[in-house]
């Protein structure tokens, strides 16, 4: 029942998230980060850079989710799609205090 429940967890985020994809690249100092959640209606980007506090981000004409930030120290951070907290797949992360996991960014990797 436990491995139901969970699967039923892990589809609903997915489904809430509206199939998002998340990428980042990095130019002339700065990290351009990106979610890619067409039927989103709001999405605010948190990071440890300011203690986690919410910033509503822009939706660009192709439905992609934008926020740019200096690229020269290390940070971690997710989003809050419509509401929902949305840890998207990444390469680079660690558990958070909430049985979740935060994406990192690094200079470095």
């Amino acid at each position: 029942m436990k491995k139901l429940s969970y699967g039923v967890l892990v589809i609903l985020l997915l489904l809430l998230a509206g199939c998002a994809q998340h990428y980042y690249r990095v130019n002339n100092g700065q990290v351009h980060l990106y979610l890619k959640a067409p039927e989103a209606e709001s999405v605010y980007f948190i990071s440890s850079l300011d203690g986690f506090r919410p910033h509503a981000i822009s939706k660009t004409p192709r439905g992609k989710w934008g926020v740019s930030l200096p690229a020269a120290r290390e940070f971690r951070y997710f989003y809050l799609v419509d509401g929902h907290v949305y840890h998207p797949p990444c390469k680079y992360r660690e558990g958070d205090d909430f049985g979740a996991f935060n994406c990192i960014f690094s200079p470095d990797m």
